[in-house]
């Protein structure tokens, strides 16, 4: 009875610590934080392409090599990943956030200074280092301040890193690149990477309290090697599609007939209501539907196969409606996969989504790349029909790793 009323008021403590102001405060700081740090640790790659019409000019470029230098950054974030996750699983989130923000700053700084082609690709490695540390610190943090009936909605507004970019960067044409020029534009985003690595620096020591700690949750069930790695090659075809967007987006509707202006609009509209999406999509897998996240990723990029076909075909409207889709669907599933690893492997988040994030790097890398020359050797309805196969083929992929995780868990619990 005594250990009874002990084990109840130990809870009750838990539960008291959990809720007050304080731990509230650094749960909302570590979420904050973990937005900021994805944000800039895929900026440089973005800004470039939405600058990719001033740049071009500048430098005399072509488009493919604007595709080479946002692979570069996700090629080293490949790369890197992995190591990079198990690193920062050992060091912590703070570490990682603010190594991340040092590299992501160089990375910036280096890109306004350069000269020429070969400076700018010198830069995007070192700002794929520090993306290879971002995500998994940022999902470390995550995993480590939000409780299981909110991780959902934690991660869909984690994700919006990458819209926010998006949505940064097509702001930043029209407000910043048109006015003062474009090397203006990656000066200010490196002071917004220093302004995060002095406030990571400052909140350091006021972390909150591990969620599935102070839960008492059950052992975690982990994600099947094999489910995880087809689920990882899926979201590299996806993530090459998706990717190609954010680079060449604002390029192909200047092609398309849209002022450089009207474009950087579209492409920041688009953006924010990617960004809606994606916190909309993770609130719905806290309510416990049951429904698979992996199955809505499937249909998502269905969808977005729609939308990159309107960019191939549309002109005019039909072209702001093609990009609203791709945007909508094919590029708002980021947060659901986070959240199904995640939500498996609260207790090895960095590690996990570190191999994840490998998925991501490599079709960062290759899309952009392999969408750059084709665009070269072709033309932009070609490289969007393109990117459409790809998310169907990338919706069938996380179908079968589905099937595969379940198969190996009925096993797993029958040879229990």
């Amino acid at each position: 009875m005594r250990h009874r009323l002990s084990a109840d008021v130990d809870r009750l403590h838990l539960m008291a610590s959990r809720n007050s102001p304080a731990t509230r405060g650094s749960t909302a700081v570590t979420l904050l934080q973990a937005i900021s740090s994805t944000t800039i640790g895929v900026l440089p790659a973005y800004l470039v392409g939405a600058l990719a019409v001033q740049i071009r000019d500048d430098l005399d470029v072509s488009p493919a090599e604007i595709g080479i230098g946002a692979a570069i950054l996700f090629g080293v974030t490949a790369i890197l990943s992995t190591p990079m996750g198990t690193v920062v699983q050992r060091r912590g989130t703070a570490w990682g956030i603010i190594n991340a923000s040092i590299l992501a700053m160089l990375a910036m700084l280096g890109i306004a200074w350069a000269p020429s082609l070969p400076v700018l690709y010198c830069a995007l490695v070192v700002g794929g280092v520090g993306n290879a540390m971002a995500q998994p610190a940022a999902n470390l943090g995550v995993s480590a301040a939000v409780g299981r009936s909110r991780l959902g909605l934690a991660f869909g507004i984690k994700q919006t890193a990458v819209p926010a970019a998006t949505l940064l960067s097509g702001l930043a044409v029209p407000g910043i690149a048109l006015i003062l020029g474009w090397r203006w534009v990656l000066l200010f985003a490196a002071v917004a990477a220093a302004a995060l690595l002095l406030w990571a620096a400052v909140t350091r020591g006021r972390r909150a309290q591990p969620a599935s700690e102070s839960e008492g949750s059950a052992p975690d069930r982990g994600t099947p090697r094999a489910g995880l790695v087809v689920i990882t090659i899926g979201v590299g075809i996806a993530a090459a599609a998706a990717t190609s967007l954010g680079i060449f987006l604002i390029d192909s509707a200047v092609r398309a007939g849209l002022s450089p202006t009207a474009a950087g609009l579209m492409f920041a509209v688009s953006a924010f209501i990617g960004l809606l999406i994606r916190i909309a999509l993770g609130a719905f897998m806290d309510r416990g539907t049951g429904r698979s996240p992996y199955v809505l990723v499937a249909y998502l990029l269905l969808g977005g196969a729609a939308g990159f076909v309107l960019l191939a075909v549309g002109q005019g409207p039909w072209f702001v409606v093609g990009s609203l889709l791709a945007y909508g669907a094919g590029w708002t599933w980021p947060g659901l996969v986070h959240f199904a690893v995640v939500r498996d492997n609260r207790r090895a988040a960095a590690a996990a989504t570190g191999i994840l994030q490998t998925g991501v790097g490599f079709g960062g890398a290759a899309g952009p790349l392999l969408f750059g020359f084709l665009v070269q050797a072709t033309s932009y309805g070609t490289g969007w029909i393109t990117a459409a196969c790809a998310a169907v083929v990338a919706a069938v992929i996380f179908r079968i790793g589905r099937r595969m995780i379940l198969r190996s868990r009925q096993l797993a619990a029958r040879a229990a």
